[in-house]
């Protein structure tokens, strides 16, 4: 799987069937999750770290824009609390350990599941330079107070660059711009920090999240409306324009309800039908306790698009 960018997804063999049957990808609500060390990341701790960040900034201009940012959204806090509090996160997990005793034990039907090889790169999560306006998004869980600074820093750094030609001058329709719509960026860093920090004592897990957040999802589209007149022409049209058209094909704006070990849950499908081969899913592991048919799972791939997935049986020793 050489220059693949390969995550791993642990889960049962009827989940299984079920991904490859209908070619999506299900991401379900956080709210729903059974781990309670789930979005501990506040509001206020924002706004903490916020000052952090901007009292240890050595660049005026970077503290005057965040200060700007900061500024808006406290302006806006009156009705952003109700909003963040209704906010809903959806998210598939993922991790980069291939063949892993505690992913089998705790998320694969106790090593009777599956562990599933995605290329994500083939999936086309990011937008490099502009990955925050991805439908959605791949990252590493935040376990530690430090990554969680670093990730508000650098995500409020990625808005900064968006703006590098008028911060140059930082004339006053650009400061009274930054005032009224500067909010939005901290909604989007906010949501983003707080879907993915995690209790530390999960660390060794190395869980990332592959999520998909409606109410961000809405404000990126108002945040490139409202940006016109702001974001150089040739920056914001080839970003306008890959938003909307991934968007179209990933289908996965309407939230769908399903049937999940006795819970009723939302979830939202993202359609994987227009990049669905064996480069997007490159390999399948099965676990040591798995009684599937190694032959039988081969040739039901092949009968689905999948020719050349490899699959492997686990070398975890079950004692």
């Amino acid at each position: 799987m050489d220059g693949q960018n390969i995550f791993y997804h642990y889960t049962s063999i009827n989940s299984l069937y079920n991904i490859i049957m209908s070619r999506e990808l299900w991401l379900t609500n956080l709210k729903s999750s059974n781990d309670k060390s789930e979005r501990y990341y506040t509001v206020n701790h924002m706004l903490k770290d916020m000052d952090e960040i901007i009292n240890n900034s050595t660049d005026d201009n970077f503290k005057q824009y965040l200060s700007l940012l900061k500024k808006s959204f406290e302006t806006h806090m009156p009705d952003l609390k109700n909003y963040l509090k209704k906010s809903d996160g959806y998210s598939l997990s993922l991790t980069d350990k291939k063949d892993n005793l505690s992913h089998w034990e705790r998320y694969a039907s106790s090593y009777s599941g599956v562990c599933i090889g995605i290329n994500m790169d083939k999936l086309n999560v990011n937008f490099k330079d502009y990955s925050h306006f991805s439908i959605t998004e791949l990252e590493k869980i935040l376990y530690s107070d430090a990554e969680i600074l670093d990730k508000l820093s650098h995500i409020c750094a990625c808005f900064y660059d968006l703006f590098e030609e008028q911060i140059r001058n930082y004339n006053d329709p650009f400061q009274k711009y930054i005032e009224q719509y500067g909010f939005i960026v901290l909604v989007i860093a906010y949501n983003k920090v707080m879907n993915f920090a995690k209790n530390n004592y999960f660390a060794d897990e190395h869980e990332f999240r592959l999520l998909f957040y409606p109410k961000t999802l809405s404000m990126k589209k108002d945040f490139l409306s409202m940006s016109r007149n702001i974001i150089l022409p040739a920056t914001l049209k080839p970003l306008h324009d890959k938003f909307h058209s991934l968007l179209r094909m990933s289908s996965i704006e309407q939230t769908h309800f399903s049937l999940f070990k006795n819970e009723i849950r939302s979830y939202h499908k993202l359609c994987l039908a227009d990049i669905w081969d064996s480069e997007l899913i490159p390999e399948i592991t099965l676990g040591a306790m798995c009684r599937q048919n190694k032959q039988e799972l081969n040739h039901f791939l092949k009968a689905n698009g999948l020719k050349k997935t490899k699959i492997t049986i686990s070398k975890i020793p079950i004692r």
